[in-house]
């Protein structure tokens, strides 16, 4: 609560400004693909003459064309907090929030990181493309503090920041954003959290982008939960009160990742003007892009004592244990973009340049068995690569694409290569229905935390082949009727993938995922009715198992009462996915492996909820799990042996001030 008294008062006074992540975005039916604006605005116009607006955007491909990203102010949907389940409607967690996951949708499936740790706990992290950039007349804010349980069971989401035009074409923010949860099983208190700023300035030819954060996280750890009867059948007992694997040994899992972004674009040529219904924007016929990136990463994994029930494997100390990998990143690219021509929108953007990057891992190298010695030291890594594309995201053509190419010619990722894109394309003028297709093949080498890793409890020393990566997608939406009907398979030749042994392990059988989907939102006069549902078919069961059926379905009865004061939503959620071999966690390298002894899912997880919207603020209150008080038992477990929590009452509240 002194955390939440004192960010209130650092609000009301306006001092400080903030960028939102992709990760806030509250509405549920995707956004029409392929809408991007040149946010150019002219500068050279007095500021007391200029209408009131707020232009939010990202760069893409480090500095390519920005792409619009219209802050998210709509109600629906605000009930549903947890970052993961934006992301994906079926995930494997460890119950709490926060915690790691995975989706058990394969394609919404977060992208490997470059510090592997950090892969199963993406969602909470801010990073450099998650910022948005703001061009606003008016100062703006936005806190929100979401909260749930009771004392010893508490879960709280506290997010603030604010941005602010210091100059008409320069703008600067800062973010602070908290999440933390006590667990309502024993040994499950977590906390992350993160803290930005950023900047943008544009002015004539010259654009310069700034961001600088710090992602920071503990996560305590308790092995699951220790007899699974204890969900299963009926029970009497407190969900802190279960046995479970770590208990005393004070396991936990700590990270830290720093972030430095630095991007400088120069136009070249003469200004031509972009006009819209909405302003006058204006691009240049060229460019040169330099984006500079640095990234610092750590992980630790400590124990005061072990247990040699949970743990097969005990190499280094019997006493207790220190596991501890630092990591840095730097990554150099150079651009020079054509920009698209306004006037004649057949002519598309192009664009070459060259990447460097370079990682340094410090480690344990090495662990004698014998004569109980410990290696340490480092391990580089680099590639430079070519990289090109072509695009067309005009938003007043009906046809857009975006194609780019990257191949490593030197280094240690020599050979590599990535080729990745989407077209899509309008069916009637306006674009509310279209077909869109995306595609990626990709060679990449396996990330180093799979080739090496010395620890405690872990270790191993692989020689892996590189991951050929095949996947097509595509899809039809139409905004009008609110439906999207997709398709995809992904094909992935020595997929890398944890044993029951929770050792990794190389596949020389190629890997299929086959996937269809179908979201459709129904009206029937103030009710609305959201249905998301996803099939999947693994061609390899016994190394990759995936639910078959995961269903979201979201419904509700919405109105404005009071002459249209209050917008009011009161509704129902229901979670689903069938029987599968959910993975199981292993707390020492923080990471999800095999098991093929228990299946979770067939179990329905119902929420109910009131939304409210008033003026600027928008509130609600829900009752999570509320069928576990129906039947207290069940199977309603996530990872193998992490059970989802227990009903718990959560409520929250977003406010915005614009001036």
């Amino acid at each position: 609560m002194k955390k939440f008294v004192c960010i209130t008062i650092l609000v009301i006074f306006h001092s400080i400004c903030l960028a939102q992540s992709e990760f806030d975005n509250y509405g549920d039916f995707p956004r029409e693909y392929g809408v991007q604006d040149t946010i150019n605005k002219q500068d050279s116009i007095p500021a007391s003459t200029i209408p009131h607006f707020r232009d939010t955007w990202k760069w893409k491909h480090n500095g390519v064309y920005p792409e619009a990203v219209p802050l998210d102010t709509l109600l629906d949907g605000i009930q549903n907090f947890n970052y993961i389940f934006k992301k994906s409607i079926s995930n494997t967690y460890l119950g709490n929030f926060p915690s790691p996951y995975e989706a058990n949708i394969f394609i919404t499936r977060n992208t490997v990181q470059d510090f592997y740790p950090l892969t199963y706990i993406r969602a909470f992290l801010f990073r450099p493309e998650d910022a948005l950039y703001f061009n606003t007349t008016t100062p703006f804010t936005r806190l929100r503090y979401f909260t749930g349980g009771g004392k010893g069971k508490a879960e709280n989401l506290l997010d603030v920041w604010h941005v602010q035009n210091i100059l008409p074409w320069w703008s600067a923010g800062v973010r602070y954003n908290l999440i933390s949860s006590d667990g309502r099983y024993s040994n499950q208190k977590s906390k992350t959290y993160n803290f930005s700023i950023f900047s943008a300035y544009e002015r004539e030819r010259i654009s310069l982008t700034f961001f600088l954060n710090q992602n920071n996280g503990h996560f305590q750890e308790n092995g699951g939960i220790k007899d699974r009867s204890y969900v299963t059948d009926s029970t009497d007992q407190q969900a802190e009160n279960l046995p479970i694997w770590l208990n005393g040994n004070n396991s936990k899992n700590s990270y830290r990742n720093t972030n430095f972004n630095l991007q400088a674009q120069y136009n070249i040529g003469k200004a031509k003007p972009i006009v819209t219904e909405q302003d006058t924007s204006y691009t240049y016929p060229a460019k040169t892009v330099l984006n500079i990136r640095a990234e610092g990463n750590e992980h630790w994994y400590r124990e005061t004592s072990i247990n040699y029930d949970f743990f097969p494997n005990t190499y280094i100390d019997s006493t207790a244990t220190y596991d501890h990998i630092k990591n840095k990143i730097i990554d150099i690219s150079a651009r020079f973009v054509l920009n698209e021509h306004p006037k004649y929108k057949y002519l598309p953007g192009v664009y070459a340049g060259l990447d460097f990057k370079y990682e340094n891992y410090d480690q344990r190298l090495d662990y004698d068995t014998i004569r109980h010695l410990e290696r340490f030291g480092k391990a580089n890594y680099s590639g430079t690569y070519l990289t090109a594309g072509i695009f067309n995201v005009d938003s007043n053509s009906i046809l857009n694409y975006d194609v780019t190419g990257k191949l490593c010619l030197v280094g240690h990722y020599a050979g590599n290569f990535k080729f990745s894109g989407y077209i899509s394309q309008g069916l009637n003028k306006n674009k509310s229905s279209l077909l869109r297709a995306d595609a990626n093949i990709e060679l990449k080498s396996v990330n180093p935390f799979l080739d090496r890793y010395v620890g405690n409890h872990n270790m191993w020393k692989n020689d892996f082949k590189p991951i050929k990566t095949i996947q097509v997608e595509g899809r039809y939406i139409n905004s009008r009727l609110k439906t999207e009907l997709g398709a995809g398979f992904c094909n992935i030749f020595s997929y890398v993938y944890f044993d029951t042994a929770a050792v990794p392990q190389q596949t020389n059988k190629a890997l299929m995922v086959l996937t269809a989907w179908a979201k459709e939102n129904f009206r029937a006069g103030h009710f609305y009715f959201d249905q998301t549902i996803y099939f999947q078919k693994s061609t390899q069961e016994d190394i990759l198992s995936l639910p078959a059926i995961s269903v979201y379905s979201h419904n509700y009865y919405q109105n404005q009462l009071f002459k249209k004061a209050l917008e009011l939503q009161i509704g129902i959620d229901l979670f689903y996915n069938t029987k599968f071999y959910s993975d199981n966690y292993m707390p020492s390298i923080m990471q999800f492996y095999n098991q093929r002894k228990y299946k979770t899912g067939n179990y329905p997880k119902i929420d109910v909820f009131l939304n409210l919207h008033i003026k600027r603020a928008m509130l609600f209150v829900k009752y999570e799990h509320v069928n576990y008080h129906i039947k207290k038992h069940g199977n309603y477990f996530s990872a193998a042996d992490y059970p989802i929590n227990p009903g718990m009452l959560k409520f929250g509240i977003q406010w915005d001030f614009f001036d």
